[in-house]
């Protein structure tokens, strides 16, 4: 079975992106530093996150105000399992791209929101006996929306620094 991705460019107002973007790429929002992007990943040096939610509970004040509820209500979420915010360093890669994963197992939804733009971004495994690849390049304000059990790895960033990405798991 083919999995697919949903892209829609332009996914916020342009002022209600630009206050994302400013918060997160701002230079006093707390990040935590995560040592792998993936369990079994040996080619990657980690990245740094934000959880807004994650275990059944609210981890950020940001999660309350204009930024991340009006996301999942767009998304029509029915019920969320993580979100969180990535900052991914280019130089943290050790490879052109971390290893394959899935967000979850069981049926659920993930969306990735780009906030910057870059050559970086994510790789998508579509189907498992002819092998065959889609690559969603990092746009700011581009979402790609997918089953939470497609396997995906992030890709480094050569004209980048940085890449950022919001990172939504839900029903």
């Amino acid at each position: 079975m083919k999995k697919k991705i949903k892209c829609i460019s332009n996914f916020l107002d342009k002022e209600s992106f630009k206050e994302l973007q400013n918060l997160i790429t701002g230079e006093d929002f707390p990040w935590f530093q995560r040592k792998k992007m993936v369990s079994t990943s040996t080619n990657d040096m980690g990245y740094f996150t934000h959880s807004f939610y994650n275990n059944n509970q609210i981890n950020s004040n940001h999660y309350y105000y204009q930024y991340i509820k009006p996301i999942l209500s767009q998304l029509d979420c029915k019920a969320v399992i993580q979100v969180r915010a990535n900052l991914i360093p280019s130089a943290f890669y050790k490879e052109d791209s971390c290893a394959f994963h899935k967000d979850y197992e069981y049926e659920s939804t993930t969306a990735i929101l780009y906030l910057n733009t870059c050559d970086g971004g994510t790789e998508f495994q579509l189907t498992k006996k002819k092998i065959q690849f889609a690559f969603v390049e990092a746009e700011e304000n581009k979402i790609a929306i997918f089953d939470a059990d497609t396997q995906h790895r992030g890709t480094k960033s050569y004209n980048s620094d940085f890449r950022y990405i919001l990172n939504f798991n839900y029903f």
